[in-house]
């Protein structure tokens, strides 16, 4: 992705998701965080609409012809499902780990089109790290993926595993890897360490080659995954279902995602094989 950071969009994209950082950090300092729940009793933020509205703001001046479908503004699937381009945006993954102060949050746009990814922003507002991919060309875009933090920038691709393998594991939900699969794991690799971290951190890690494999039991939203998939898979890797079949968004009614895992080629056989042993 040469001189990427020079092009346009992806300027826009980084002005608009540093923005958003900017007024996450500014309620994060203080003490009244302005936290209400939604009507499935998951907490929401001052925070989460303030980044919302800087987001959606910056996405419909530079698109004004691609809608936008945000966690903090969802959109009837009847309206949504006309569209056959959209940027899907989680203002602020992780509010959990926002409230609890541990920083373990970040900023996630991905542009869709025909329900696949091919567009994804990842930004760490505490850490100030920054992850950008493209699978497919849109606007002359290169394809691949990179990193940013202040004015570093580096291209990234996942790694082969080797030991210790590292697995990211949820800072707040589901249970850490199991233990059946890690000792299948250890017949190949002689140590598995397991890493908790919050929101798209995870998938990100993977990405930049730092770790090998996360895997979420349970339900998450297309918000959560849009970009980091597209940042992935730009990168080499794979954001999949246990049967190993990437996301689709925007096809349903419904926005939850069902289980997922994330890994390069080599140990998605071992993950696959264990979901289709407990299923």
């Amino acid at each position: 992705m040469k001189d990427v950071n020079q092009h346009p969009i992806f300027q826009a994209l980084q002005k608009i998701i540093h923005d958003a950082a900017d007024v996450i950090m500014d309620i994060y300092q203080r003490s009244d965080l302005g936290i209400e729940h939604k009507s499935d009793n998951s907490p929401v933020t001052a925070a989460d609409l303030a980044a919302h509205k800087v987001i959606l703001a910056g996405l419909e001046s530079l698109t004004p012809d691609i809608p936008v479908l945000s966690e903090e503004g969802v959109v009837d699937f009847e309206e949504r499902s006309q569209w056959s381009m959209l940027w899907v945006v989680d203002p602020l993954d992780g509010t959990k780990e926002f409230i609890k102060r541990n920083g373990e949050f970040s900023i996630n746009i991905a542009l869709i089109e025909n329900n696949e990814p091919i567009v994804g922003m990842v930004y760490l507002p505490t850490t100030s790290e920054g992850y950008f991919g493209v699978t497919r060309p849109w606007q002359d875009l290169p394809v691949g993926a990179i990193k940013w933090q202040g004015d570093e920038f580096e291209a990234i691709k996942i790694r082969q595993p080797r030991d210790p393998i590292i697995v990211m594991t949820s800072r707040s939900h589901g249970p850490a890897l199991p233990k059946d699969l890690k000792d299948s794991l250890k017949h190949t690799y002689e140590q598995v360490r397991e890493l908790p971290k919050g929101s798209s951190i995870k998938g990100c890690r993977i990405a930049e080659g730092i770790a090998d494999l996360h895997m979420r039991r349970g339900p998450t939203s297309e918000w959560d995954t849009a970009a980091q998939q597209a940042i992935i898979e730009a990168a080499g890797g794979m954001l999949v279902t246990p049967e190993g079949k990437p996301f689709k968004y925007n096809k349903r009614e419904t926005l939850l995602n069902g289980h997922f895992f994330v890994s390069g080629p080599e140990l998605a056989p071992s993950v696959m094989d264990w979901y289709k042993k407990n299923s």
